[in-house]
């Protein structure tokens, strides 16, 4: 049986400096960042945690904005980048599911493109831990590729093979239940590749 995720994996480490150019293509995430700030009501130095920071690109603004933040990513090749893109920021490497939240640490957590490599019961397991880690009025803003229904679906392009999971607005409420209070949700945009994706704010109650 193949192991989707080392797959995956392995091809952002064989890729990382190619896929960091694609990623800057993609367009800025400012207004987003400063939403997810003003969402928390806390502009003023927040705490910060970033889920699957990649090469640093969003880090850098998002350093601009705070002196407290952490990023991680489960690529070694993609956080040895973000620590040259973004030296104001701290990063480790580190695996979503598995990674030590601790307990009301963050104002605000974004996961931009990164929990679309997880499954449905391990993104319900990020959701949990994330509350926990969250600040009160604490803010999870996440971006993922949107589909009618939750699927996956394997991408194999110039980089190599990553294991994708598509999902909607209404399975991340039911995955999210009573312990957020959606705040703030695009339901569907477009970007390169004529992909749809969607975002949430969503608030811990």
């Amino acid at each position: 049986m193949t192991n989707w995720k080392q797959v995956t994996v392995d091809t952002y480490n064989k890729s990382a400096k190619e896929l960091a150019e694609y990623f800057r293509g993609i367009g800025s995430r400012v207004k987003d960042i400063e939403k997810a700030l003003e969402l928390a009501g806390n502009t003023n130095n927040p705490k910060v945690l970033e889920i699957g920071c990649g090469d640093g690109r969003d880090a850098k603004e998002i350093v601009k904005r705070t002196k407290s933040y952490l990023g991680f990513d489960i690529s070694e090749e993609l956080i040895k980048l973000a620590k040259v893109h973004a030296p104001g920021g701290k990063f480790v490497v580190a695996d979503a599911v598995r990674f030590n939240y601790g307990k009301d640490n963050y104002d605000v957590v974004f996961a931009f493109a990164s929990l679309l490599h997880l499954n449905k019961s391990e993104v319900g397991d990020v959701l949990q831990k994330v509350h926990v880690a969250l600040k009160e009025n604490g803010v999870f803003y996440v971006s993922l590729k949107l589909a009618n229904t939750y699927e996956e679906k394997v991408k194999d392009d110039k980089f190599g093979k990553r294991m994708f999971y598509f999902y909607n607005p209404q399975v991340i409420k039911e995955l999210a239940g009573d312990a957020y209070e959606v705040v703030d949700e695009d339901g569907g945009f477009v970007t390169v590749g004529n992909t749809k994706w969607f975002e949430m704010a969503l608030r811990k109650r």
